[in-house]
């Protein structure tokens, strides 16, 4: 892998796994329409045939994709894709970074950075296990196959280009896929690893795939930059001895219906959260200028934390507060805005997001099959770009193997509800997870417990304000199809808030995503 800097670990990932070669093909495809009659499979079938009494594969309730390769690459892949890769433990001068489970990310000697969707269950192979302990059918783990591999590719490529009217980059871009098969006759000659995977031999007409797709970053929205940034709190002071937050003027944001005792002290009132506020009716605008609910001389603490180790993050985290705190000094604004405007930022970004695809009648991806309930519509895919000029979001959205449209939806035994119906399912699923609820997506894995009952009220503060942002956005979207422009941001709080973006990464760079 080419030489990484440390800001490109910190978007991307700093924890190495090793990549061996494997026998099979590797594919180009060059999507040249978003129509998307003309990929649809007519004879509605798969491929390959599977007893769905012993084995279970995603079953989406939509036609089927299908594409073809291009006979001759119009452009050359990078020399580390000349086979299959697929994650291992043997060692490897190959190496890449690990993205969840079934992925890795690798940066190739053109500096471009690549995601395997699919190149292994960890470093175990295409593994096959029962479903759950209660279903005890079987599935594949660590791959892609063929039919979520051309959806993938295909509805990353349609998303694209319904954002890229808005200036808003997908995270991916659709390149091809590998297909793993065992070894037949040829050899590999390479000074990387070549590996065989022990499992292809059970389902052998099966054929296990890896999506392969450029990308912008790896780092997520929830599990990174909100656990991040919610580790921070702790790390502010003041120039007083009292805490920073001003608990009674933090309390009058709220209305009294959303207010509740304490647990700790039945004398001190809390707010409710924001996801419960959402699910009774009880979010209201909120205008966090109008008190000081943090004092105003709070900036952060220069002492780097315990657990920050390596001088590279040290001397980053040093970089990162000194801009923050100098601008706090010389200018006219406060710490407490600036994490509003952060959270304000990124509700409106969401919102804007799944605003245009579900008025473009675009699913992310919520239906049920044999495998569980399915819902990509979650802050984990949407990731944490570098700061680019082509585009001012900071989030960018993935994931969409599981995507549909509402003209290639077809219902089924497990799926009778009306596309209406699945956007409300999505939105709502959505809201709950900006919101807070630990609970409503197994998509959104990192929570921190704030055992200071201020920083846990400042917490819910920050996601009203977040999910006020989102459905603002979202319905004047989903009614408009456009999007407005985020002018609430000057230049120079768009380069502090990447620095508060920094420090959450740094704090959470052990979370693999």
């Amino acid at each position: 892998m080419d030489k990484i800097t440390s800001e490109e670990l910190l978007f991307y990932g700093a924890i190495e796994v090793n990549l061996a070669q494997h026998s099979g093909s590797v594919y180009q495809t060059k999507i040249n329409s978003i129509d998307e009659k003309q990929f649809i499979n007519r004879n509605s079938l798969l491929s390959f045939e599977y007893d769905k009494e012993q084995i279970i594969i995603p079953d989406l309730p939509a036609d089927l994709i299908e594409l073809q390769p291009l006979r001759d690459r119009e452009q050359i892949l990078p020399e580390e894709f000349c086979y299959p890769l697929i994650k291992t433990t043997v060692p490897s001068r190959l190496k890449g970074i690990v993205s969840g489970v079934r992925s890795a990310l690798i940066k190739s000697k053109s500096s471009k950075w690549y995601r395997l969707k699919g190149c292994g269950d960890n470093t175990d192979g295409f593994t096959i296990k029962s479903i759950s302990n209660s279903n005890k059918k079987l599935t594949i783990r660590g791959c892609a196959f063929s039919h979520t591999t051309y959806r993938e590719l295909f509805m990353t490529h349609y998303i694209s280009q319904l954002l890229s009217q808005y200036q808003i980059d997908c995270a991916n871009t659709s390149i091809g896929w590998f297909e793993y098969k065992r070894q037949i006759d040829d050899q590999i000659q390479s000074d990387v690893p070549v590996i065989e995977d022990k499992h292809l031999d059970q389902w052998s007409n099966i054929i296990r795939c890896c999506i392969l797709m450029e990308t912008l970053g790896n780092k997520r929205l929830s599990d990174h930059l909100l656990f991040g940034i919610e580790q921070l709190f702790e790390l502010i002071i003041c120039d007083t001895q009292l805490h920073p937050v001003n608990q009674s003027n933090l309390i009058s944001l709220f209305s009294a219906e959303r207010l509740t005792k304490s647990e700790e002290n039945n004398e001190q009132l809390v707010p409710l959260s924001t996801w419960f506020a959402s699910l009774t009716n009880q979010l209201e605008p909120i205008d966090y200028k109008q008190t000081n609910w943090l004092d105003l001389s709070s900036h952060f603490s220069t002492k780097i934390p315990s657990d920050v180790i390596e001088d590279r993050w040290k001397t980053m985290w040093e970089n990162q507060i000194e801009n923050l705190n100098n601008y706090l000094l010389r200018q006219d604004d406060s710490l407490s805005n600036l994490l509003c405007l952060l959270y304000k930022r990124i509700g409106f970004e969401c919102g804007s997001i799944l605003g245009l695809m579900h008025y473009h009648r675009i699913s992310w991806g919520t239906y049920t099959d044999e495998l569980g309930v399915h819902c990509n519509a979650h802050p984990n895919n949407f990731v944490i770009k570098l700061p680019t000029l082509t585009s001012s979001f900071v989030l960018a959205p993935l994931d969409f193997d599981m995507s549909f449209t509402e003209k290639t939806y077809r219902t089924n035994q497990m799926n009778n509800q009306s596309f209406d119906e699945i956007i409300r399912l999505e939105v709502s699923g959505f809201e709950l997870t900006l919101g807070g609820d630990s609970q409503a997506s197994t998509g959104v894995t990192s929570w921190i417990d704030l055992t200071d009952y201020r920083w846990s009220n400042v917490r819910w503060l920050l996601r009203d304000i977040m999910l006020i942002e989102f459905q603002k956005t979202y319905d004047q979207t989903i009614q408009n199809g456009c999007i407005n422009s985020m002018d609430f941001i000057s230049n120079e709080q768009n380069d502090v808030l990447y620095s508060l973006i920094r420090l959450a990464l740094i704090k959470t760079m052990n979370e693999t995503g």
